[in-house]
């Protein structure tokens, strides 16, 4: 029997309070951008821009990323420095909390597991 207080996956869910930052990146709205679960120690994300979408400055906690699709994003840190960033498929790894904005220089799809504080 399905909880129903779970989300359906794909769910654009509401921010809990130490997610609903200045810099959450689901306050923008953006199609490339998916609330997939979350609860009082994780969120789940999925990012999966096509080529040429960009994401505002944005923040993220200590993060888990897996790339289910590899590409390519250009990362844009608060101080205009910019980094070609390469993701191949079926990696994963622990990034730390950052701050910057982004533009899929490829299509992709990861899927982010943000750590709660």
């Amino acid at each position: 029997m399905r909880d129903l207080n779970a989300p359906l996956a794909g769910e654009r869910l509401p921010l809990a309070s130490s997610a609903a930052s200045e810099r959450d990146v689901m306050k923008h709205g953006l199609e490339q951008w998916t609330v997939l679960a979350e609860n009082d120690q994780v969120r789940v994300l999925r990012f999966a821009p096509k080529k040429g979408a960009a994401t505002p400055m944005h923040s993220h906690p200590a993060t888990v990323v897996y790339v289910v699709k590899g590409g390519r994003v250009r990362i844009i840190t608060p101080d205009g420095n910019a980094q070609d960033r390469e993701y191949r498929s079926g990696t994963a790894f622990v990034r730390a909390a950052e701050t910057h904005s982004d533009e899929a220089l490829d299509d992709l799809d990861c899927v982010l597991v943000e750590l709660k504080e």
